[in-house]
């Protein structure tokens, strides 16, 4: 338990020195772009999100099978291998029918390689690249925006863009040359990539709904109101990013120590311990917000995005609700049945889209924090009823 908190600790910290990072680099871009074209920048990373469902399985796979097998090459080699030949297809899809595929494509591959290489050090465990990985790769991000700023004075979309994609190979590229842990092997293994197949398809279908359940709010914003209010709803969603520092902590480490336990017993109190502590700094965080959020925006963001504060606390109360909603799909996944959480996301995400279409299109981004809280708290209370009738099952066993 001892070293679980400790680990939980140096994640956590971890966490809130990424997201803090990748805040300012936000709060620079938002600065130094218009409103319309840091909508865009926020609305094509959404948009290659979506895409990314088609890899979206490799972060979770690799961290289940990696941290079963003290030989692990042939399932990286062999996940790397699917990964490769999917991102190729999506991007084909993308330089066809997407009216920005270069930009997409560039998010497209910063998604995938920090899928792989997180889903992989998540695997072995080693904390040091798990929690510096996403740090370094966001210090990079910042520093090219920094040095662009300082020397040409200004920012365009497009070396925003640029810098973001390939910040995660370059921070990969530093982790692997200090101390090399990936292997590779030169074969691939046709057990292993239906083993691999097995496991992702209800793992993918999950990320079908994640993806629709966060996505579609910029879309239809987007649909309805154009890029501008896409940039305030964005402001709002960075803003309600704090709440997920220590829960995403909480669910990195769940998945592979779950799934490590031979008593499946055991889970409970970790569990308990888990949610306990995400509610209760939540609700710490969350009583300050609700008084200065707007002079919060205007003080980081600056007054132009300060509409943004209208859609702050549903926002926050829907990923206080995902928070919660993430540490149960962890435990299930490292329980093996990765298709529940799937469903469940599934379902609740179908309802997300009927809720937000009408909602979106007659109160705007306000109607889509609404949609977005009801349903993440629906997402909570199936997993919490199904979870304690699957303990019953393992607690008679």
């Amino acid at each position: 338990m001892n070293h679980l908190i400790k680990s939980t600790t140096l994640l956590t910290i971890s966490n809130i020195l990424t997201r803090v990072i990748a805040l300012v680099f936000m709060v620079i871009l938002a600065r130094v772009l218009s409103v319309s074209d840091y909508g865009l920048f926020r609305y094509l990373l959404t948009l290659s999100m979506m895409y990314a469902i088609g890899f979206s399985w490799i972060n979770t796979t690799l961290a289940k099978f990696v941290s079963e097998k003290k030989n692990f090459g042939s399932i990286v080699s062999d996940g790397l291998f699917s990964g490769i030949i999917i991102f190729a297809i999506l991007s084909i899809i993308i330089l066809i029918f997407e009216k920005n595929p270069l930009f997409i494509i560039l998010f497209l591959l910063a998604v995938f390689v920090d899928d792989f290489y997180l889903g992989f050090v998540r695997g072995i465990l080693n904390y040091v690249k798990l929690s510096g990985y996403r740090v370094v790769e966001n210090i990079i991000q910042l520093v090219f925006l920094l040095i662009s700023y300082i020397i040409f004075r200004n920012i365009s979309l497009t070396a925003a863009i640029v810098f973001y994609s390939i910040a995660g190979i370059l921070s990969l590229l530093i982790f692997e040359s200090y101390r090399r842990e990936i292997k590779i092997s030169k074969s691939v293994s046709k057990n292993n990539i239906f083993k691999i197949y097995k496991y992702a398809l209800p793992v993918t279908l999950g990320s079908i709904g994640w993806s629709l359940m966060f996505g579609i709010n910029a879309i239809f914003i987007n649909k309805f109101y154009g890029t501008e209010y896409v940039a305030y709803f964005s402001i709002g969603e960075t803003i309600a990013q704090i709440f997920t520092f220590f829960p995403t902590a909480i669910a990195t480490i769940l998945l592979p120590k779950v799934s490590a336990l031979k008593d499946k017993t055991k889970i409970r109190k970790p569990l308990t311990l888990a949610l306990w502590g995400t509610t209760i700094i939540s609700i710490l965080m969350l009583i300050p917000l609700a008084f200065y959020k707007e002079w919060l925006i205007n003080i980081v963001f600056s007054e132009k995005y300060i509409y943004a504060a209208v859609v702050i606390l549903p926002l926050a109360m829907g990923q206080i609700m995902i928070s919660l909603l993430g540490i149960y799909s962890s435990i299930f996944q490292g329980l093996n049945k990765p298709g529940i959480p799937s469903i469940i996301i599934g379902i609740t995400a179908i309802i997300n889209i009927i809720f937000s279409y009408f909602l979106i299109k007659n109160y705007g981004i306000i109607g889509a924090g609404l949609s977005n809280a009801i349903t993440c708290t629906l997402a909570l209370i199936i997993s919490m009823i199904v979870f304690e009738i699957k303990w019953k099952k393992y607690s008679r066993m």
